[in-house]
């Protein structure tokens, strides 16, 4: 059988969980507090135990992921278009990642289209959209009193076909309400310039005192990081203890002054100016450069979030605002 992981209404929050028997999946509630990565990427994981002998640890083996078939129900467009992402950090290049490979072939993606867009959401500028079919295996539209379903990749061919007995064929009415409904949605999301050509904005900002600017009433909490889909950095430690031993991953933030700190006692990012400038490089520069796509999907939970009230998007203004500036102190025309 297969493990089922839904939106389910927990301590007042909706939260991505394993859906155990007598509870209530949640899908009218708009997007999840927080995002489904965990269920590839572990917030965290055992990769490998090893004993001790004569004072030495040794024998080390590998932990296997668990191999648990699994169905995530309910991902939002913003959500799957992370997936994508992470699969060219985890599984594309010269490593490939064993943990998140096991879990990744094991899960079966359901998409279901955002029928009410929040004000926070800007998917729409990062290449992507609420009715977005990418990273889906299934795909789900609200019509009203039912969902319209429709398989993506061929892996949801394959259930698709297993649920047929129990699906009723679109009639008109059904096809008529689903389409309002994602007319509305479209008509929700607020106007928002898109990114494309950030990267060429943000490579002559490195040394810009704009950083510092953003980053001045950032409490390095981390709470951005850990909210979203798209970042993925992590730690490696090794849990002693008297017999034995285990090495475990878990996620990190590059928020933390501790995140790049060396064991020298130097920090080549000594301040949360430069801690921002990462996360801005990374997400919109870097990640394109390296894996061809942006590490935003524009999902806004780290708006919601945010204690301060730092806005990404603000962010993304700001910078476009000073490159202008830049610009014209040359002399030159704007591109």
């Amino acid at each position: 059988g297969r493990r089922l992981v839904a939106p389910v209404l927990h301590d007042g929050a909706l939260r991505w969980r394993t859906v155990e028997a007598g509870e209530t999946i949640t899908l009218d509630a708009g997007n999840t507090s927080d995002s489904p990565k965990a269920m590839l990427l572990p917030q965290t994981e055992g990769m490998m135990r090893f004993g001790r002998a004569c004072g030495h640890y040794a024998d080390g083996h590998s932990s296997t992921p668990e191999e648990t078939p699994t169905v995530l129900l309910g991902v939002r467009p913003c959500d799957a278009h992370s997936f994508l992402m992470l699969d060219r950090v985890f599984l594309e290049g010269r490593f490939r990642d064993a943990y998140y490979a096991a879990r990744r072939k094991n899960t079966l993606v359901i998409v279901l289209a955002c029928a009410r867009p929040r004000s926070t959401c800007f998917c729409h500028a990062l290449n992507g959209g609420p009715y977005d079919h990418l990273g889906a295996d299934l795909f789900m539209r609200d019509a009203g009193d039912a969902y319209l379903i429709e398989p993506v990749t061929e892996q949801g061919r394959e259930v698709f076909r297993e649920l047929a007995d129990r699906l009723s064929p679109v009639d008109e009415a059904h096809r008529a309400a689903a389409a309002e409904i994602e007319d509305r949605a479209m008509q929700r999301l607020r106007p928002v310039k898109p990114v494309a050509g950030i990267k060429k904005v943000l490579q002559g900002l490195f040394d810009s005192p704009v950083w510092a600017e953003i980053a001045e009433k950032c409490v390095a909490c981390g709470t951005c990081t850990y909210l979203c889909p798209g970042c993925h950095c992590f730690t490696i430690e090794d849990r002693l203890r008297a017999r034995d031993g285990e090495r475990m991953r878990a996620w990190d933030s590059c928020m933390y002054p501790t995140f790049t700190l060396h064991a020298s006692g130097h920090n080549p990012r000594p301040d949360q100016a430069a801690r921002w400038r990462q996360r801005t490089m990374h997400k919109f520069a870097y990640l394109p450069e390296n894996v061809g796509m942006y590490g935003c999907v524009g999902c806004g939970r780290c708006i919601q979030a945010c204690p301060v009230r730092l806005d990404i998007r603000d962010v993304i203004r700001r910078v476009r605002e000073v490159a202008d500036q830049a610009v014209d102190g040359h002399g030159e025309a704007k591109a």
